[in-house]
């Protein structure tokens, strides 16, 4: 995340096992998620903990809101804390994408989504709506439809800092997994 690049955070999971079958159901999330989500970050898996760390953007934050989701919908308990999500004084979640907090119903809100669908669909030069599938399609992990969203929203306006800085976070990451891609092949 923009912001951060110079110094790590750390994102943990806490598990609260009730029994031993638990721990390969845990093991199975961690695969699946390491294979629908793309991320250069570190995750260090160690007794009943779960650290995510990185530094900079390096897609952390759509991996471990996946893995979370995984955990849930597999009957896991689990307590989390990241400096990305915060609850606000009425007690709604917010999450950091680059500088700015969005409410997180917002971007989990499939009507909400559809309808920033349709009104691109109406009017391709609808920059709210380009820039809030960007968001949406970024908080969920799907990287390339969050630049091409993005992309289009800077042509409409190429001063604004936020895509700007979006546009830079997102291509970096790309970057920066096609190089890992490249390492490990040779």
């Amino acid at each position: 995340m923009t912001g951060t690049s110079g110094n790590p955070t750390t994102c943990r999971i806490n598990f609260q096992l009730r029994h031993a079958g638990e721990r390969k159901t845990i093991a199975y999330c961690l695969d699946l998620t390491r294979e629908r989500i793309p991320t250069c970050t570190g995750i260090n898996l160690g007794g009943n903990d779960l650290a995510i760390q990185g530094q900079g953007y390096d897609g952390r934050c759509a991996f471990c809101r996946y893995f979370r989701k995984a955990l849930k919908n597999r009957g896991i308990r689990f307590s989390c804390t990241c400096p990305f999500e915060v609850q606000d004084n009425t007690c709604n979640w917010r999450v950091k994408i680059g500088s700015v907090f969005f409410d997180q119903d917002l971007l989990e809100d499939e009507e909400k989504y559809l309808t920033y669908l349709r009104r691109v669909e109406n009017d391709p030069r609808d920059l709210e709506a380009r820039l809030a599938l960007g968001v949406i399609h970024e908080y969920h992990g799907r990287f390339a439809p969050a630049l091409a969203s993005y992309w289009a929203a800077h042509d409409l306006d190429p001063d604004d800092a936020f895509i700007k800085e979006r546009l830079q976070d997102i291509l970096s990451l790309l970057q920066q997994l096609l190089l890992t891609s490249e390492q490990q092949k040779n």
